[in-house]
Order: structure tokens, then C-alpha cells, then sequence
């Protein structure tokens, strides 16, 4: 299910609610662990993660796919045998290590695109340089316009004007920001050379995927 739903999150940055149909049937797995999970551990686990997810899908942090896929491996695997601790896995803790995993992978990647873009913040405040170094990039023009997934952080007005903004919203269209960029280097506002920051719509599941298969060699260091 990850694989395929992290192929079509990277390829279209959607997943259609059929295909999470198809893998509904996954949560019979529940089943198999019914007798051997601890109920209060697993039912704080399976809440606290579904609470998180729902918190960034209200503030529009995350999509709607992401929140489905977090609920269904929440059912179907409530319980892993990881090489390394175990214990709490064993008992039903998998879906906050899950989650935990997931949210480390995507801080390794905004950490290394910290040390990448960092150095060209200087003259922002120092949260703004923080957040846009681990966030976005520093790119051309011509190489937003020829991109997919691409959000403009430096917001260009209709008179050549800019601003700056540290997030956007997940209901914009990357088209739709495309081609008004295009107009505006047509109407000499912009070059095709100039340095725009803009932040790339990410595709969460992937990093799910990954967090679920370090979940699956690694467990909590605790007992």
C-alpha cells in the first residue's frame, strides 16, 4: 500500500480515495494482534498519531491522503517485531513510532536543505532564515516556470514588487503560479535569471514509507 500510494503521491501529489478502497480491507489484520497487543498502549498510540496528522490536515499542512494512510496502517499493523526495542512494539506502540520515524525522515531532509540554502537568508530575522533554509530553495525564474510542485515563496505583484512569505497553502495550484510568473516576464517585471525562493508541495507518504520500514528494525529505547 505505501509503495504504490508514494508512487502516485511523487507522481501526482494526489491519491485518488479508490485506491484507499482497495486497501480498506487491509484493517482485517487487526484482527491477528487482537489478543496480544496492550489496549491502553495501543489506544494512546493509534490516537496521539491520528491527532497529529488531523492537526496538520486543519491547517492545511497536509493532505487529506495522508491522514487516510495514517489511519490505516494505524489499524492494519498495530504491532511490529523490530530487530532492536522491541518490547513496545510488541504491545501495540507501532503507530506513534510510525509517525515518529516519518517525522524524522522529513527532518533529515530540511536539515540538509538547511545547510544548503542557509547562507543565502542573510538580512531575513533569524526565524524567517531558519524556516525558509529547511523548507524551500533559492532557484531561477526560468527554472520555476519549467518545474512541477513549486510554490513561490517570493510573491511577485503585478507592478515588480515583492514580498516574502514562509508557507503556503495546499489548495494553491502550481499552475496557476506558473503562469503568472510567465506574464510577468513577459511584461519585463521579471527575468528569466532572477532568484526567486519557493517551497516544493512535498509528498508526505514517501516519508512514510520510510519511517515504516525503520520502524520495522528499530522500536522505542524505552520499556
Amino acid at each position: 500500500m505505501l509503495f504504490h500510494t508514494s508512487y502516485l503521491d511523487v507522481k501526482k501529489r494526489e491519491v485518488d480515495f479508490k485506491v484507499w478502497g482497495i486497501y480498506t480491507p487491509l484493517i482485517i489484520f487487526f484482527l491477528f494482534y487482537y489478543h496480544s497487543i496492550n489496549f491502553l498502549v495501543y489506544s494512546y498510540s493509534f490516537g496521539v498519531s491520528i491527532l497529529i496528522f488531523y492537526v496538520f490536515y486543519r491547517f492545511s499542512m497536509m493532505g487529506g491522503a495522508d491522514l487516510i494512510a495514517v489511519f490505516l496502517v494505524g489499524l492494519s499493523n498495530p504491532v511490529t517485531y523490530p530487530l532492536f526495542f522491541s518490547k513496545l512494539s510488541e504491545l501495540g506502540i507501532e503507530p506513534i513510532v510510525f509517525v515518529l520515524f516519518t517525522s524524522l525522515s522529513i527532518l533529515v531532509v530540511s536539515v540538509l536543505n538547511m545547510a544548503k540554502y542557509f547562507k543565502y537568508t542573510k538580512g531575513l530575522p533569524f526565524s524567517t532564515r531558519v524556516i525558509l533554509s529547511m523548507s524551500a530553495k533559492r532557484i531561477k525564474v526560468k527554472d520555476f516556470l519549467n518545474s512541477s510542485f513549486l510554490f513561490p515563496l517570493t510573491v511577485v505583484n503585478d507592478d515588480g514588487s515583492s514580498e516574502m512569505r514562509t508557507s503556503f497553502s495546499i489548495e494553491e495550484d502550481d499552475k496557476e503560479w506558473r503562469e503568472k510568473y510567465l506574464k510577468l516576464v513577459r511584461d519585463g517585471r521579471l527575468t528569466e535569471d532572477d532568484y526567486i525562493w519557493v517551497a516544493w508541495g512535498v509528498p508526505v507518504i514517501p516519508f512514510m514509507l520510510i519511517g515504516y520500514l525503520i520502524s520495522l528494525f528499530i522500536g522505542l529505547p524505552f520499556s
